[in-house]
């Protein structure tokens, strides 16, 4: 994953988090015929949201005021209702 995509201060934490629970989900499969247990598999899946949210509001934050920004806005407005 690039640096340029997520603030490093702000989201440091959150991806270090993720890389350390994608090791212990990769361990526990490894170690162990049942796989990893539903408290690791739950703390993976919730990390791996918030850090598609942190994705997603850099992303955002980014095309705010691009053409394409704004092609998109409408289109999904004209979806909704």
């Amino acid at each position: 994953m690039s640096r340029g995509v997520l603030k490093a201060d702000e989201d440091a934490a959150l991806l270090a988090l993720c890389r350390l629970l994608a090791d212990q989900m990769d361990d526990a499969v490894q170690d162990s015929d049942e796989g990893p247990s539903t408290r690791l598999s739950a703390a993976y899946l919730s990390a791996l949201k918030d850090l598609q949210r942190a994705l997603s509001r850099e992303v955002e934050q980014r095309n705010k005021g691009s053409k394409l920004a704004h092609l998109r806005a409408v289109h999904s407005v004209k979806d909704a209702g």
